[in-house]
């Protein structure tokens, strides 16, 4: 109860610098809106004008029929339409059964659609294809996450993390490792190499580890070049710092966290999708049982 009452009293003392500088913002849509939708436009007629056959996955143009949904589903995906990239995805698998990256592809926009067992089946089914594959590991960690399924959330998030094809995407495994750690119970986890630094998202796992402020990750936050890397890294700044205040207790808090990152309508990024898992959560806990 001291915890909570002293986190609390930062809470209202205003030691909340993220969320201070995103009231301050205010968006009435995604970004390049307009410009993805007329990308969809686009994809759409050219699938119209090429529609796979019933049999596609047995004709010479398999690859081309299946990268024409491809493109719908991506644009589809950028503007959050994760229901419809994921019927586009499964009619390119119907062309490639054997695709492995769109299982992963399949899984992630399942995932972001709320349909959980459906986005474990995909991505397990792209797993027996390729067992150490980066995007779909990243899914199946992510599911666990969401589920609070710590230990097999940490299992795969270390696995992940050691299969990350670059620094950057090795760091925001870590931090998801460390909040799963810590959520599990690991007052210190330990956090592989590298750790944090300059390069974004090192401020992230520098504020997670406890050796920056939030006031030094809002400074790296403003210090990027252009309005919208600004939105984009906001958005994941407040995602992850809401975590870390619903790893210490104070779940109000971190809805506020979560809510203002939704509020920025960065729709593409993951952060967005997995701070709307998490209000999803925190409603339901506060929804009394019939």
């Amino acid at each position: 109860m001291i915890a909570l009452a002293a986190l609390a009293l930062a809470a209202q003392s205003g030691a909340t610098p993220l969320l201070d500088y995103a009231r301050t913002l205010s968006f009435d849509t995604a970004p390049r809106e307009s410009e993805y939708r007329l990308e969809l436009v686009r994809a759409e007629q050219e699938l119209a004008a090429h529609p796979p056959p019933a049999d596609c996955a047995h004709t010479l143009g398999a690859s081309r029929f299946a990268g024409l949904l491809q493109k719908v589903a991506y644009q589809r995906a950028w503007l959050a339409d994760h229901a419809g990239a994921a019927d586009a995805y499964r009619r390119a698998l119907a062309c490639l059964p054997r695709a492995r990256y769109l299982y992963g592809e399949l899984a992630e926009e399942l995932m972001n659609a709320g349909h959980y067992p459906e986005a474990r089946t995909a991505a397990a089914r792209g797993l027996t294809l390729a067992p150490e594959d980066f995007a779909l590991g990243s899914v199946m960690a992510r599911l666990d996450f969401i589920d609070e399924r710590w230990s097999d959330a940490i299992n795969w998030l270390r696995a992940a993390a050691a299969a990350a094809p670059d620094a950057e995407r090795k760091a925001y495994m870590q931090c998801l490792l460390w909040l799963a750690e810590q959520r599990s119970g690991v007052a210190h986890p330990p956090v592989m190499a590298p750790t944090g630094g300059d390069d974004w998202p090192g401020p992230i796992l520098s504020v997670l580890e406890g050796t920056s402020s939030e006031a030094d990750l809002l400074g790296a936050v403003k210090a990027q070049t252009g309005d919208l890397k600004v939105r984009e890294t906001l958005v994941e700044a407040l995602f992850y710092v809401g975590e870390q205040r619903l790893a210490q207790g104070d779940a109000t808090t971190a809805r506020r966290y979560f809510a203002a990152a939704v509020n920025l309508k960065v729709i593409y990024y993951i952060e967005h999708d997995l701070a709307l898992a998490e209000l999803a959560k925190l409603r339901a806990a506060r929804t009394p049982s019939p």
